[in-house]
Order: C-alpha cells, then structure tokens, then sequence
C-alpha cells in the first residue's frame, strides 16, 4: 500500500511542470534570453533541430483571476531554449486550455511548443 502512495505522490509531482527559475541560471545563459528568436513557422537560416520544447503559463490557485498568456508561456519557452544551448524555436504554436489542466496541475493555462534549434 505504501508503495502505491508513493508512486501516487511522485506522478502528482512530476505533473506539475513549471518554466525553469532564472535565479538558478548563471549570468551568461540569463543574458542569452533577449537573444532567441521564436517564430511560428520555419526560417530561412541554416540550423539543425536540437529537440522538442515547451512553457507554459500556468494559474494554480483556483479563487485567482485565471491570467495565463502566450507571453509567460513564450518567456518559459526562451529561458528553456537557453538551458538547452539553442539559438531560436521554430514553428512555435500556443494553446490556451481554460478547463482545468490535470497533467499539469493548473486551473487555466497556456502551453507553447516548438522546435529548439541551433544555427549552423
């Protein structure tokens, strides 16, 4: 039974992703951020792909005012593009989920994904 409570607690936890905490990036990879270019489709520079990527605005308190936006997801997107070593993330698309979202332990949120790239 005590393995099953926590295995419980583990997948809660691992639900609840957030965008990575500037004070835990050193100051190179935090002056690196204004730098990566997101665009909705492709670009026309050479790069190859580095991986999938993803932010995310997220509204965990549900008595709050449900204020996601695609600009807190998009931040969460260029703070991850930095810690993978990217240069930009194309065909970047955001989604606004305004039912409660389970997987991710928010009352509303927004989620945006792209490809993380690297110039050549």
């Amino acid at each position: 039974m005590k393995i099953i409570l926590v295995l419980a607690a583990l997948s809660v936890l691992a639900g609840c992703a957030t965008n990575p905490r500037v004070e835990d990036m050193s100051s190179a990879e935090r002056g690196k951020i204004a730098a990566i270019e997101i665009s909705k489709g492709d670009i026309s520079k050479a790069y190859e792909k580095i991986g999938p990527i993803s932010g995310l605005s997220c509204n965990r308190n549900a008595g709050q005012r449900q204020d996601v936006s695609d600009d807190e997801a998009l931040q969460g997107i260029r703070l991850n593009a930095v810690k993978m070593g990217a240069d930009a993330v194309v065909n970047t698309f955001c989604q606004k989920n305004s039912d409660t979202d389970w997987g991710n332990n928010c009352w509303a949120s927004v989620k945006c994904i792209g490809d993380a790239v690297r110039f050549k």
